[in-house]
């Protein structure tokens, strides 16, 4: 079995971070060469953690750091695939929800360079079709021996999700065949082109689709709410937070109710739980301020 140590730092702050790995690990090829903790590694059964692969270095892995222990307690891993607000080179805005959702046995690999503080660069803009540099690194870190993600994660279910103009760079992507689920954070494509996406990419979804939204004054509900009425061919969720706005809830601690909201649809959709009442049953009792709806579901 592959044990792995991390290094932290006493807890000042509900983010807590670990210093910076100068040493390899000596894990074959896997060779992580940064890492931090998020909230205290999140409040699920596997304590999580932000990484950098030394041969993806541009983006951030949030992973349960004793991936054994997971994999032993739940099989192979789903995997999620995430992009940015703004399409942006960084996920640390995003990174309670990310490492809130690891810490419940997901690998999830997020477009970006790992950051410390907000302030240690400045942000720029990722090509339409980065999500899937991030999903072939996973796929050939899968098959390759001595990788820590050898035989460890389920390419069988691949979810992919962004924020955003990150919704629209899922879109962009939407006919991968490797895709199983999407969800769509504060967006929606309504009539706009962007990313290299337009309405006319919700006809290449082939899973089923959540989107999750804060209410009327974030920016992107109204077209949100058109691709909803839109789409007719695969399931589809509208999950809607009556006054978390464009931000969301992802700067509360493990990512607040948009991260429990995912959590939900990515067990009933990639780890089979029931969870289905949450979107079909008006299930909402751990929900307050949001409503739910959903056509399309067999279930």
């Amino acid at each position: 079995m592959r044990t792995h140590s991390f290094i932290s730092i006493p807890v000042m702050h509900r983010i807590v971070f670990t210093a910076l790995l100068l040493l390899f690990w000596s894990t074959g090829e896997a060779q992580i060469v940064a890492n931090k903790l998020v909230d205290e590694g999140g409040s699920g059964p596997y304590a999580a953690v932000a990484v950098t692969e030394e041969t993806l270095p541009d983006f951030v892995v949030y992973r349960p750091q004793d991936l054994d222990q997971a994999v032993e307690a739940e099989g192979k891993l789903p995997v999620v695939i995430w992009a940015n607000g703004g399409c942006m080179n960084s996920s640390i805005h995003h990174e309670r929800l990310l490492s809130e959702v690891a810490s419940h046995g997901y690998v999830i690999v997020a477009i970006g360079e790992l950051q410390m503080k907000v302030e240690d660069r400045t942000h720029e803009h990722t090509p339409d079709d980065e999500l899937l540099r991030g999903l072939d690194w996973i796929a050939e870190r899968a098959e390759t021996e001595r990788s820590d993600y050898f035989q460890q994660v389920d390419l069988d279910k691949v979810a992919v999700a962004g924020m955003s103009c990150g919704g629209a760079q899922v879109m962009r992507i939407s006919g991968e065949p490797r895709a199983t689920t999407y969800l769509m954070f504060n967006s929606g494509m309504g009539d706009m082109t962007m990313a290299g996406a337009s309405n006319a990419s919700l006809t290449a979804l082939h899973g089923p689709i959540l989107y999750v939204l804060g209410g009327e004054t974030d920016v992107a509900y109204q077209n949100a709410l058109i691709d909803y009425d839109r789409i007719d061919h695969v399931p589809v969720a509208f999950a809607n937070h009556a006054t978390a706005g464009h931000g969301g809830t992802f700067a509360e601690p493990n990512g607040g109710s948009f991260a429990r909201m995912a959590l939900d649809w990515l067990d009933w959709q990639l780890k089979g739980s029931d969870t289905s009442a949450t979107f079909l049953g008006g299930d909402l009792d751990e929900y307050p301020d949001w409503t739910v709806k959903s056509k399309h579901f067999t279930k």
